[in-house]
């Protein structure tokens, strides 16, 4: 067939794509329960958060209380905590906290912990980013 030719039919050239529409495919996440075959692998990230203004006799213990109220249906693995040096420690404390849960639920998890209803009053929160070079920063 000449180009001509394929050009007048109209089936030629339905499955062709060009490199501008393709898009990419999208990412589907297996959820069956009945199939059972194979078995994928649990992942965990963490929630890094920065808080602050809180009293000076705050310990990790009312912490871990603090975070098990608010973390609703959310399956937390693992709560870690680095008491940080405050400007003024007889007037405040902070403390950076990490909260490891599933990879799956990291968006709600970020929702959740960051969400001004969860803390108490007064209470500053901010997400904990650490620098790429290993130290930590709060920005």
């Amino acid at each position: 067939m000449t180009a001509q030719q394929l050009a007048g039919d109209t089936n030629a050239f339905k499955n062709v794509v060009s490199k501008k529409e393709k898009r990419p495919r999208k990412l589907v996440v297996g959820e069956s329960v009945a199939n059972k075959h194979v078995q994928s692998v649990s992942t965990v990230r963490s929630v890094d958060i920065f808080v602050s203004r809180l009293h000076p006799a705050t310990c990790e213990e009312d912490l871990v209380k603090c975070v098990d109220t608010m973390k609703g249906n959310i399956d937390v693995k693992a709560v870690m905590f680095t008491r940080l040096k405050s400007m003024y420690e007889a007037l405040y404390t902070s403390y950076h906290v990490a909260v490891q849960e599933d990879s799956a639920l990291l968006t709600q998890a970020v929702d959740v912990f960051m969400s001004a209803g969860a803390w108490p009053a007064g209470v500053f929160v901010k997400r904990f980013f650490k620098k790429r070079n290993g130290s930590a920063s709060q920005q």
